[in-house]
């Protein structure tokens, strides 16, 4: 009888332990808001806000994560490690190739119109090197800097246009580099260390050094949507509803990424994607 008591004693006092780390066991993991570095820019301090907005809606916790490049940015989605991403317009149209293992498109920010208008990229050349009409002719002379492979404006909008010339930017100039801005970009065109840069109009416009031309300019380049990457516990289409309220709910939210990206103008908040217009732009990139 003593045995017995004892015993029972010992389950008694175990008990709550066992409930305590059945407890500890069972909490959700946080929900992983991630974006990609940049220079002169805190991405990190940038999404915080959008990372505090879904914990409160969604009841959980989130961690924030900042990758090296955009590139970097969605493998780690794709390898499960992110569940809502803040990708480039390179970094989203990657993952339109994933075709099955798509993650789901968010909303993206609303950018007023005549904002959106500016965003494009620019060929610019030193004018004592090339001229517009002379750039296709005197490429093998001429080095080219461009902002990096993953970047949009500064990278794939303006090697596609390139390509459409003839001219691969890898082989068809006396050089290839990567500046990592595009305020470097334009620095290595003025200081003499490329003939031919590409960047972001509002950099160039903003700056207009002496000594340049410019050579080319797209049309507007649209911003790429967030991203979500799908699970069980990762209900996709609340975290877009969440989004499409955050102006008034939080705004907050969008103030933090417009001083993330410049190229988001004076966006007060998201708006549904186009997806599949988007997704035809996929074509483009390398």
């Amino acid at each position: 009888m003593t045995r017995s008591l004892l015993f029972c004693g010992l389950l008694a006092l175990c008990a709550p332990a066992a409930h305590a780390q059945s407890t500890a066991v069972a909490a959700p993991r946080p929900w992983v808001v991630a974006t990609y570095a940049y220079p002169q820019r805190d991405r990190e301090a940038a999404i915080r806000p959008l990372a505090d907005y879904l914990a409160a809606r969604g009841g959980r916790a989130t961690a924030l994560r900042l990758f090296p490049s955009p590139t970097d940015l969605v493998e780690a989605l794709r390898r499960g490690e992110v569940d809502v991403a803040v990708p480039n317009l390179h970094a989203y149209l990657q993952t339109r190739r994933w075709r099955a293992s798509a993650p789901v498109t968010l909303p993206v920010p609303q950018v007023p119109a005549a904002q959106a208008e500016r965003y494009r990229a620019v060929l610019v050349g030193r004018s004592d090197a090339v001229a517009a009409d002379s750039l296709r002719r005197e490429a093998p002379r001429l080095r080219l800097v461009l902002v990096g492979q993953d970047s949009a404006s500064g990278g794939f909008v303006p090697a596609h246009h390139l390509r459409r010339l003839g001219l691969d930017p890898a082989s068809d100039f006396a050089g290839l580099s990567y500046a990592g801005s595009h305020a470097a970009a334009l620095q290595a065109l003025s200081e003499g260390r490329a003939e031919v840069a590409a960047l972001a109009a509002d950099v160039y416009d903003a700056a207009r050094p002496a000594g340049l031309v410019e050579l080319w300019r797209s049309p507007p380049i649209p911003p790429g949507p967030l991203l979500c990457r799908p699970a069980p516990d990762v209900l996709c289409a609340e975290v877009a509803a969440w989004l499409l309220q955050a102006h008034t709910e939080d705004p907050s939210v969008m103030a933090a990424l417009r001083a993330g990206w410049p190229e988001f103008g004076e966006a007060a908040g998201f708006t549904s994607a186009d997806a599949d217009a988007l997704g035809a732009l996929a074509t483009r990139i390398e």
